[in-house]
């Protein structure tokens, strides 16, 4: 664990600057698989193995698994802080959970491929979705999704999904459905101190809210998680509290390809 952490840290601060905004330059970590990492454990389901194939990703090296069940096909990276005490061999503490708001995150951007389809229906969509647990974590303190548009066939092959984070927001960005974990809607004064702490992130093939059936089995890739934040710690801004508590819901971009930086 000593050194994954260690090797997952030097790649973190060592990655290429891509860009420059304003006062802060952005940096973009990202997981490949091409070196054999494998920073966040990403996984599906805890029953059947996982595997990294040399081959046949976006390009190169993919993590790939299959042979699953579900009506919510999603992939998952977790920590340890999520359902302590639960035998689950992916728990790890990495860039795509903890402390979004001082790594100050913009986005997260990843691509999949639906290799082997279960059971599809006209209203599937990806959505991330953010978790922060409470002490037990058991429970959920508070919960934000983000729903690209609908996909009414399987998207078989590689396609890119980009998602607007903006961690040191004082608003809730647009886009985003966020709320406590009784279900009622989070504030803009929440926004920021909520991603100091995320416990769980996924991306999966569905939409809040709906049903879907569970039949046949599915088999999954995914390549290139990356997220990009800005360069050095940065200070939760003071935010400006809602004067009325909703979650916005906006027009959702569609997913857009965009160059990958080489490689760490």
């Amino acid at each position: 664990m000593t050194t994954l952490l260690t090797t997952f840290l030097s790649v973190v601060f060592g990655a290429a600057i891509l860009g420059a905004g304003n006062d802060r330059e952005t940096t973009t970590f990202i997981e490949t698989y091409d070196d054999g990492t494998d920073v966040g454990l990403w996984h599906c389901s805890v029953g059947v193995p996982r595997m990294i194939e040399t081959s046949g990703g976006n390009p190169g090296a993919y993590l790939q698994q299959g042979g699953f069940s579900t009506s919510i096909p999603t992939w998952a990276s977790i920590s340890p802080r999520f359902q302590p005490g639960v035998p689950d061999p992916y728990k790890i503490d990495s860039i795509y959970t903890g402390d979004w708001t001082s790594l100050g995150v913009t986005s997260i951007t990843v691509d999949l491929n639906v290799i082997q389809v279960a059971t599809w229906a006209t209203d599937r969509a990806v959505t991330l979705e953010l978790l922060q647990m409470d002490d037990t974590g058991f429970n959920a303190t508070y919960d934000a999704t983000y729903t690209l548009p609908d996909l009414p066939d399987p998207p078989v092959g590689w396609q890119t999904y980009s998602f607007p984070v903006n961690a040191n927001s004082p608003t809730i960005p647009q886009g985003w459905v966020f709320t406590r974990g009784d279900g009622t809607p989070g504030t803009d004064a929440e926004w920021s101190p909520f991603l100091h702490r995320i416990d769980l992130t996924s991306i999966g093939f569905y939409k809040p809210g709906f049903a879907y059936p569970s039949l046949g089995t599915w088999i999954l890739g995914i390549d290139n998680v990356a997220i990009d934040f800005q360069a050095g710690p940065t200070p939760t801004p003071s935010p400006t509290p809602s004067p009325t508590a909703t979650p916005r819901v906006t027009p959702r971009p569609r997913p857009t390809p965009r160059v990958r930086p080489t490689p760490h």
